[in-house]
């Protein structure tokens, strides 16, 4: 049996017009989408509330649709997955008074493009302080496509996690968490885009406990990851990570994060190995009615030896304006946004500067968010030629050169997200976004969109 998951309840529906693809990896994008889409947590009800266990079940009806939109040499095609689905799913979990609680989730969909399936346990032991000190998470989920439908060139598949977290030191300010987990995903019908792989994971982390003002973490993780069909990539990770988390009583608080890993590619010579650091900063400051905010986010790869499509590269992101508002009523935000990639010679690289605001609102029945994004995109190099056959082909001819090009554009982001309780037993739920972009040259225009609205029944 395959299983697969999809953020209870859901449907997704998109709509766009998008950059340059291929039908396979449209698909994937969809798919992706439609995995990673949540909704609000479902007000419990319970058809067996006894003191062992509670359950609750959940039906849910909707369409997905995701249309794609690139420009081609001769004229812009259109790539459009729809589907209408319906989906049922049941979750469980023990009373929290033991000290041996459990919990079990199972979804299951039919649609018109393909089934979906996705069962989730867990399991945990607590002393009897109700601290825990054991705990173990499974999940397993897959995708069958149905054939002759536009996800016809994907593969059925089969992923799983397993994660078993041990406790041994557990204090009252705070406690050593140790772990290791194993992923996989398995493909019918493997191909260079559709991967099966392997992962094995141990790590240690020191974690602050309770409910202060200061919160911090620090940890290492080991992983090694094989492609049972591309052994020439397997990889070993090595990692460090660290975070900070101040919550202060006026709405000031700041959070920071880092970490880095060492990847060791067992053939360097197909891919090279390299370092990855990331660092994040998010911080609000009272000021006034409101709050000053800032956020920003660095990611950086830096590789043994550059090649092809692995460059050395550094992308910084970054917000700053002003919010106001209150909590659980409406909150709004205004300021800039920034990006740079930094990645030498490379035709990538760009700057992008944009102006955001946002508002997010908190009612009885209706909640929701919705932020726009205007902006431009400046690349450093219009026009980079680069030959990238420099050797003859089998009649002697000599590789061809290829000229990538870049245009600058004018961008919108759109993303808009809300839950509407229409009654005791129903709920609506929608998600959408929109990224148009409008380049210099027009035959570069594209876009990329999504949307989702779901209709959900609890008895």
């Amino acid at each position: 049996m395959w299983f697969y998951g999809v953020r209870f309840p859901g449907t997704i529906l998109i709509l766009a017009a998008g950059a340059s693809s291929v039908p396979s990896i449209v698909s994937a994008m969809a798919e992706a989408i439609s995995d990673t889409t949540k909704s609000p947590p479902a007000p419990e009800w319970s058809f067996r509330d006894s003191e062992r266990a509670r359950w609750n079940l959940a039906v849910t009806t909707g369409f997905d649709a995701f249309v794609h939109t690139f420009p081609l040499a001769t004229a812009d095609t259109t790539e459009t997955i729809a589907e209408y689905l319906a989906q049922v799913g049941i979750e469980g979990h023990s009373v929290r008074s033991g000290r041996h609680r459990w919990s079990l989730r199972a979804e299951s969909s039919v649609g018109t493009q393909l089934f979906r399936e996705r069962i989730e346990a867990g399991y945990r032991l607590v002393d009897h302080r109700r601290r825990t000190r054991l705990r173990l998470d499974g999940s397993l989920w897959g995708r069958q496509y149905r054939r002759d439908t536009e996800y016809s060139l994907s593969s059925d598949n089969l992923e799983g996690r397993l994660d078993l977290r041990a406790y041994p030191l557990v204090r009252s300010g705070m406690g050593l968490e140790a772990r290791g987990w194993n992923t996989f995903q398995e493909y019918d019908k493997p191909s260079t885009l559709e991967t099966d792989h392997r992962e094995w994971g141990v790590g240690t982390f020191l974690r602050s406990r309770g409910l202060g003002s200061h919160l911090w973490n620090m940890g290492s993780r080991w992983t090694a990851r094989s492609y049972p069909d591309s052994a020439q990539i397997d990889r070993v990770t090595t990692g460090l990570e660290g975070g900070y988390e101040y919550l202060g009583s006026s709405e000031a608080s700041l959070r920071l994060y880092h970490r880095s890993d060492r990847r060791r590619i067992e053939d360097e010579t197909v891919r090279p190995s390299a370092w990855i650091h990331w660092s994040d900063l998010v911080a609000a400051v009272p000021a006034g009615a409101g709050r000053v905010l800032c956020e920003l986010e660095s990611e950086v790869w830096r590789y043994d030896q550059e090649m092809s499509a692995y460059f050395d590269s550094w992308r910084m992101r970054g917000f700053g304006g002003f919010g106001w508002g209150e909590i659980l009523s409406t909150r709004w935000r205004l300021g800039l946004a920034g990006e740079r990639l930094e990645a030498g010679n490379s035709p990538e690289t760009y700057s992008q500067f944009g102006l955001r605001t946002g508002v997010e609102a908190f009612a009885r029945d209706v909640s929701g968010s919705l932020t726009l994004e205007l902006g431009r995109r400046l690349y450093d190099f219009i026009e980079v030629t680069e030959n990238v056959n420099p050797a003859s082909d089998s009649t002697g001819a000599a590789g061809s050169d290829y000229v990538f090009s870049y245009s600058d554009f004018t961008y919108w982001e759109i993303w808009l997200m809300g839950a509407w309780s229409i009654s005791d037993h129903f709920s609506l739920d929608v998600l959408a976004n929109y990224q148009p972009e409008r380049h210099t040259e027009a035959v570069d225009d594209s876009a990329l969109g999504f949307g989702s609205i779901r209709l959900v029944w609890r008895p």
